[in-house]
């Protein structure tokens, strides 16, 4: 949906940092550091999996029921789920200062819904319930608004590939550089401001698998509620700046050219609710 840069921070570099913070726990502290290179090792399947869409073949950890399963090396599930809650995500731990620059680098926008909500907290791509190998992997946490991470995303992850949603930081470019978002226009009554439709239309040369899994983002995060919103907060004023630029004689190619075009080139990228607000209503004006 938006891209979001590489982290900062290695996955290596937060191992050590939540290593420093665990004090009075030797033996967790040693399994923690005795197993950093399998951990890394494990970052690098994920990495090549997130870039090809693959991530839906990593195994989940826990499906059987087992309560507390070995996971890697000698840490067990609760291991890596108490490195998170105890030694990443605490203000007065060392590691914190990469929970907050991960934070921080989303710019106060939720890559999941296109910069519609704030992000609050982090987001476990794969869950940590599930996957708890990128408990504090940074590529697997994920700026996220609460209506994106409770309500869109919550603890689920994909089991095939077509379910599986967009990776901010690491999937194909062809996601967030090329348009599959776009919008109609519904004209009002009478004068009256019509209404927005968002739709899900994707390049006719992608495979079915990368339509079907931009229709499952599309459909996870609302968005075709979401950006109707965001557009009909804008779309009184528009319809206002349009009567007065015909009512000043312009026809509307010009106002095409004047307002309409600089509305979607000012979209701050390819598939937020700006660009396809401004070519719905350049379309109802043909």
């Amino acid at each position: 949906m938006m891209r979001l840069s590489e982290p900062q921070y290695s996955f290596e570099q937060t191992l050590e940092e939540c290593a420093k913070g665990i004090t009075g726990n030797a033996e967790l502290r040693h399994k923690l550091l005795s197993s950093k290179t399998d951990l890394t090792t494990v970052e690098g399947q994920y990495l090549v999996a997130a870039g090809t869409g693959e991530l839906h073949t990593i195994p989940p950890i826990n499906i059987d029921g087992e309560a507390d399963p070995v996971v890697i090396n000698t840490l067990k599930k609760s291991d890596l789920v108490k490195i998170y809650d105890r030694y990443f995500v605490p203000e007065q731990k060392p590691a914190r200062k990469i929970y907050d620059a991960l934070l921080n680098a989303a710019k106060e926008k939720c890559p999941f819904c296109g910069g519609i909500g704030t992000p609050r907290n982090l987001d476990h791509f794969l869950p940590k319930a599930h996957f708890p190998q990128f408990s504090v992997q940074p590529l697997n946490l994920v700026p996220a608004c609460r209506d994106c991470n409770m309500d869109g995303k919550a603890h689920a992850f994909a089991m095939s590939a077509e379910d599986q949603i967009i990776q901010p930081y690491v999937d194909n470019d062809k996601f967030f550089l090329e348009q599959w978002i776009f919008a109609i226009y519904h004209a009002g009554n009478e004068g009256e401001p019509g209404e927005f439709e968002y739709i899900v239309n994707p390049p006719e040369g992608w495979l079915e698998v990368e339509k079907q899994r931009v229709r499952k983002h599309f459909a996870d995060f609302d968005l075709a509620r979401r950006y109707t919103t965001k557009a009909a907060e804008l779309l009184g004023a528009v319809l206002r700046q349009i009567e007065s630029l015909r009512q000043a004689g312009l026809d509307d190619e010009v106002i095409n050219t004047a307002l309409l075009q600089p509305g979607i080139d000012a979209a701050p990228f390819v598939n937020h609710w700006q660009k396809g607000m401004f070519q719905a209503l350049r379309q109802a004006l043909q």
